[in-house]
Parts: C-alpha cells; structure tokens; sequence
C-alpha cells in the first residue's frame, strides 16, 4: 500500500482547505518544491499534487513553448520546436503550473497530478510538465469521452479517474457542485471506459482529520474491481492501520495531507506500515452437537471464497481471541453454547490468496458444545450451513479448505472421538 503526500498548490504556495473549502485555507509552505523534497527525503514512493486553483485555461499556447521528452506517447505537431527560455516558460504558464515544472526537478520520485484537467491538452501540457500520471475528476463525470480517448493515447497506468463524494453522491468542480449519480455507479462506469485507479475522497472528512471512509473505500474497490486510492480524513497512524486491514479490497494507497502537516502522522511511521506484509487474524468456535448417532460439527459455506469453514471473523478493538470467537459465533449462527472446552485451542497460520493478495493468516478456533436451535446465518457471504458427523465434515474441509484439518483434528483428539465415527 502506498502512502501518497498530498501538495496541494492555490496561488504558488502549499496549503490545505477544509472540506475543500476555499474559505478555509492553511498555508503551510511558499515553496511546494521544498516540501516535496521534505517528503522524498522521509521515504514517500509517490506525490499527490494538485492545482487547486482549477482549470488550466488555453493550454494549447503552453504547450507550443513545450519540449517534448521522448516518453510522451503522443507528439504535438509542433514537437520539433525549440525548447523556449525558462524565464519566457515561467511568463506564460500559470503559477501552478510552473510550480509542478519545479517540484519535477526537485525529486525523482512520481508524481500524480490533479486539478483543472478537461481536455487532451490540458491533460498533454501536465504530462510534459513532469507529471508521470494525471487524476481526471469534474472531467469523469461530465466527459467521459475525454477519459476513455485519454487512456487509448496515453494508458490505463496514466490517467487515474477521482470520484470526489459527499454523502454518497458524487462532487465535481472542485467539490462546488454535487451531482445525483452515486458514488458505486460512477465506479462502475469508470471501469467500463478502461479506467483501472481512482482517487476516492470523501469531501466531508477532508482535511477534517476525522477518520478515512473506510466502508465506502473497501466497498468501492470491492464491487468495481477498481484499484482504489484513499483520501480525506487521515487522522493517525490508526487509520494507516486499518486502510492496510483491508488492503485486499483493492485499496492502493492513501492521500494524506492534513495529517502529515501539522504533526499527527509521521510519514515515516506511515509507510513502515503500509508496507508491511498483509495479515489477517480471526477467531472462531469449532462447534458440535451431540445426537443417538455421535457427534456432528457445523461448517457454514462461504460463497466468496467456495469454502465450507467453522464459524469465524475478525477482531474488534481491545478484543483477545476468546472474546472475538464467542461474539462472531454468536453474530453468524444466533446458536447458543452449552459448554465451552476453552483448553481445546488450535492456532492456525498459512497463506491465503485473497484476490491478487497474498494473506498471511492467523485463525485461533476454539472447541464448544452448543445447543440446538435454529440457525440463522450473520454474513452476507454465508449461503448454507450443514451438521456432519466427523467423517462427513472432514470431506468437505479436504474438498474446499483443507488448512483448516488441524481444527477438526484437535477437536476429535480431545473429544476421543475416531475419524470413522
């Protein structure tokens, strides 16, 4: 997961607004350059950069002053043309603008660029000023032609859609407008038109330092198949925390801006954890039932990942395992437990494929006798649940997820029950 400082530029200097308001704005440097610098010195992969100030205007006057590297896929017609003074290119570029060209010399690392960008030249000029991939958002929305002529020239690695969103409901103009299409319907449109990242912010946790969406981001990711990157609300290395516990709904990274500003998240800090392996820890119950016949144990089928496992989920805040086992067996079968064997605890630890994600997972079971009643499935995931005797239920945990042997194989032991019963 990549943490993504954000300079945003409004008049040359980097600041910061409130919910982008641009009433309520913090300067907090006169020299972008610099803090960009600051940044690649902490270790940042990437820069978020934006031109607050909006649209860019005739860029097509810029670009004619424009040397054009050979890594611009498309040549202007005008390509050949002498590069122009940088005094005469400071003259009649836009202050932002020219302030990008000095971030560019000022670090190696990439750049994202975003702001004012709705049409190829716009998009052309920042590319040539140094921007390694180009954030669309008012043009998403209301051209979506442009985008999808954009990734034919350009790229899919290129040009990144933002889905600004207050409510729900997706912002654009530099978040002054809001429209009625839904954040998860642009979603959906966006990869239709070839678009594979977009920046997701919610407008009202920006610079607000309350917390990242977390539920819209994975949600957004989830459902589109979208690469997401995460942005407003960065409070804490806590959010950092938890944006990487759900890196495997496709989140990319995350924009931080406020945060990182005025001390409350060290960049530094920030990136050990975004980049440390993805781990996933769950308790559960490996429960049974005792009927004329022996003993059965119950499984519920997961139908994301076409499993058959014991009750299981993720922790909460503060929770130990026993604690977390007994809450998700409780949320996922609204069963009963008649006697719990808490000494019958079984650890396991593998790697799971989870998307393109490999997952290193930790899930502690416990052994419980629960009472019969009927049951009444917690998660949407879970389709089906099913009693077996031990032989029944270790032909469906060999079938479909066989890490979880070790389970059943404790739970027997300590029961003295054969596997042929």
């Amino acid at each position: 997961m990549i943490i993504y400082p954000a300079i945003d530029l409004r008049n040359g200097r980097c600041v910061r607004l409130r919910q982008g308001d641009p009433d309520a704005e913090t300067v907090f440097g006169e020299d972008p350059a610099a803090m960009a610098r600051h940044w690649a010195d902490q270790g940042a992969q990437w820069l978020h950069v934006v031109n607050l100030d909006g649209a860019l205007g005739d860029s097509s006057e810029y670009l004619l002053a424009l040397h054009r590297p050979p890594s611009i896929l498309v040549q202007h017609p005008d390509a050949d043309a002498p590069e122009a003074p940088r005094d005469e290119l400071r003259r009649r570029l836009p202050v932002n603008l020219w302030r990008l060209t000095e971030i560019r010399q000022a670090v190696d690392i990439p750049i994202q660029f975003g702001g004012g960008l709705r049409s190829l030249d716009d998009i052309r000029l920042a590319l040539e000023l140094g921007a390694d991939r180009v954030v669309l958002g008012t043009a998403a929305v209301k051209d979506p032609a442009l985008v999808r002529e954009a990734i034919g020239i350009w790229g899919a690695e290129r040009i990144v859609a933002g889905i600004d969103a207050r409510d729900g409901k997706v912002a654009t103009h530099g978040w002054q407008e809001t429209s009625a299409l839904d954040v998860i319907e642009l979603g959906h449109r966006m990869f239709a038109l070839g678009v594979r990242l977009v920046v997701y912010t919610d407008i009202g946790r920006d610079g607000m330092l309350s917390g990242v969406d977390i539920d819209m981001t994975s949600r957004l990711g989830d459902v589109t198949g979208l690469q997401v990157i995460a942005s407003g609300g960065v409070a804490s290395l806590d959010d950092i925390r938890l944006l990487k516990q759900h890196e495997q709904f496709h989140i990319e990274g995350v924009i931080t801006g406020q945060a990182i500003y005025t001390g409350a998240l060290d960049l530094v800090e920030a990136i050990d954890v975004a980049a440390r392996p993805l781990t996933r820890r769950s308790a559960g119950i490996v429960p049974y039932r005792l009927t004329p016949d022996g003993p059965e144990f119950l499984l519920l089928f997961n139908l994301y990942f076409e499993k058959w496992q014991f009750p299981r989920g993720c922790y909460e805040g503060g929770e130990d395992d026993l604690a977390c086992a007994l809450r998700k067996f409780s949320e996922e079968t609204n069963l009963s437990i008649e006697e719990l064997h808490e000494t019958c605890r079984t650890e396991l630890n593998y790697v799971a494929k989870i998307r393109c994600y490999d997952v290193q997972r930790k899930v502690v079971y416990y052994l419980a006798r629960v009472a019969d009643g009927v049951i009444c499935l917690g998660n949407e995931n879970h389709c089906e649940s099913r009693w077996g005797n031990p032989r029944e239920t270790w032909e469906l945990l060999t079938e479909t997820s066989p890490e979880q042997l070790p389970a059943l194989d404790a739970a027997l032991a300590y029961l003295g029950i054969p596997l042929n019963e």
